[in-house]
């Protein structure tokens, strides 16, 4: 019987790079007019930030921008961030355009609640997105609790979190992470299912953890480029594209397999019927 679910967020719930990358570049071509400089140094400069604070999505980061420091010298930080308001607006309008969640999440998540199954989420965004964002989607009184990753620790937040949401002390693919959620939770990782969209990194985890793991595979239609244009935003090191291909090679040379594939989230009733039935 399932006691627990642990579902990853982004990409999973909605599509993250369908709605960020777009909101993004928005308002890089924003910045671009405001600090009169070429779109591609605004790119390279915050390809620089986000490696530093090891996240594409560091709390204004474009505050932290040298064209930004260089064309208000004499500014303090929140009077920069005055000036470049224009620009976080025009991210704004277009997250709020584009995010969206998969067809039947909710209502799935509504289902599973009413059974009396735990439903918790865990994602390695700032720790003030995650819990955000499922407010903005309104979803977040499915989820008992939310956690994050503590790489994020001690960066100043853009705003207040949720006292449900609380900081692991693993990553991604490390099992230790799923451990460490289930003995929070006081559920067995035996009574526990783990989604999520990445087979080298969530079912990875799920399947060292000894939990069912759940590969959400949702169709989108988000337009052909996102990844290269993530790619060119990205904080991963040279080290950090060797360990997730080094991921994958564990994935498909030990002949791992997900326990259940889903392209719609509303199957996730009929396998919670199926394994009730076990």
């Amino acid at each position: 019987m399932i006691k627990l679910i642990i579902t990853d967020l982004d990409d999973t719930l909605y599509s993250w790079i369908g709605f960020y990358i777009p909101a993004f570049y928005e308002m890089a071509e924003e910045l671009s007019s405001l600090l009169g400089v070429p779109v591609d140094k605004i790119i390279g400069e915050f390809q620089e930030i986000h490696r530093k604070a090891g996240s594409v999505e560091p709390p204004f980061g474009a505050v932290e921008l040298p064209s930004a420091k260089e064309r208000f010298a004499e500014a303090t930080e929140e009077e920069i961030r005055e000036k470049l308001d224009p620009a976080f607006h025009r991210f704004n309008s277009e997250r709020k355009r584009l995010l969206k969640l998969y067809p039947g999440v909710e209502d799935t998540l509504k289902y599973l609640s009413e059974m009396g199954i735990t439903i918790v989420g865990y994602t390695e965004s700032a720790e003030e997105n995650g819990y955000y964002r499922l407010e903005r989607l309104g979803i977040a009184d499915y989820f008992k609790d939310v956690y994050v990753s503590d790489s994020y620790d001690g960066r100043p937040m853009k705003k207040e979190t949720s006292p449900r949401t609380h900081v692991v002390h693993e990553k991604k693919p490390n099992p230790d992470l799923i451990i460490e959620i289930c003995e929070k939770e006081g559920i067995s990782p035996a009574e526990t299912i783990y989604i999520g969209d990445s087979l080298s990194k969530d079912m990875l985890m799920a399947r060292k953890a000894g939990v069912r793991s759940v590969w959400c595979r949702i169709p989108t239609d988000n337009p052909p480029g996102l990844y290269e244009k993530l790619m060119r935003i990205s904080h991963w090191s040279k080290e950090d594209c060797e360990r997730e291909e080094q991921y994958k090679r564990e994935w498909e040379e030990k002949g791992y397999t997900p326990d259940f594939t889903v392209t719609d989230f509303r199957q996730l009733k009929d396998i919670i019927d199926i394994i009730g039935q076990c």
